[in-house]
């Protein structure tokens, strides 16, 4: 997954490379993900118009830019694929 140009423009938070869900012995569940969220508004430029780099916040001191280079490390929390299973989950459907 990747970010693309419209969620660029238009998304609020971010996860970066694959989140996972771990389930204990006791049942217990553990959510492995690296969530960021956007600290600002997008930088495009009319000379590259599919190039885009999002300001991000993580933690209360990190901030730092999703750019166009490491977008495919990054995925919109929308399409996030623990989303999409919970949401079958919820519909009746099976894995």
């Amino acid at each position: 997954m990747s970010i693309s140009y419209r969620q660029a423009l238009s998304e609020r938070e971010f996860h970066y490379g694959q989140c996972s869900k771990e389930v204990g012995p006791r049942g217990g569940v553990k959510v492995h993900m690296v969530v960021v969220r956007r600290n600002g508004m997008t930088q495009t430029w009319k000379t590259r118009p599919t190039e885009f780099s999002i300001p991000v916040k993580h933690g209360l001191k990190n901030a730092f830019r999703i750019g166009q280079a490491d977008a495919h490390l990054w995925h919109a929390a929308s399409d996030c694929p623990l989303n999409q299973t919970e949401q079958a989950l919820a519909a009746g459907g099976a894995l």
